[in-house]
């Protein structure tokens, strides 16, 4: 296993940071980006989201599942934030198209290494 440094967690703490950004827009702002630019099915992006999170997570020398349970952790973190916008719900449903995002976005990664 390679040293880490802190500068290996800084891409998967920025994109992480910008998924809770996005997280942390009330619903009524989400409906007016909604209405001028037309986003996929709500579960269609969090598999999309988390497929990138979890590829750039699977760049870090931890093995795959420390890797998938850490981003599920974050995933679930994620999900129980949204009770603090207004508008926004907590949804199982999300959390798991998070989880199989992560678990894709692992795969693809380490296929390719």
């Amino acid at each position: 296993m390679s040293s880490l440094r802190w500068k290996n967690f800084l891409p998967p703490a920025l994109y992480y940071v910008a998924i809770l950004s996005i997280s942390a827009l009330p619903a009524s702002r989400i409906k007016k980006v909604n209405s001028v630019i037309p986003l996929p099915n709500d579960k269609v992006m969090h598999l999309a989201v988390y497929t990138g999170f979890g590829f750039v997570l699977a760049t870090l020398p931890y093995p795959s599942a420390a890797i998938g349970m850490a981003g599920s952790a974050l995933g679930a973190l994620d999900e129980q934030s949204q009770r603090l916008s207004p508008g926004r719900d907590v949804s199982l449903r999300d959390w798991i198209a998070d989880v199989l995002g992560i678990s894709l976005g692992i795969f693809l990664r380490r296929r390719r290494q």
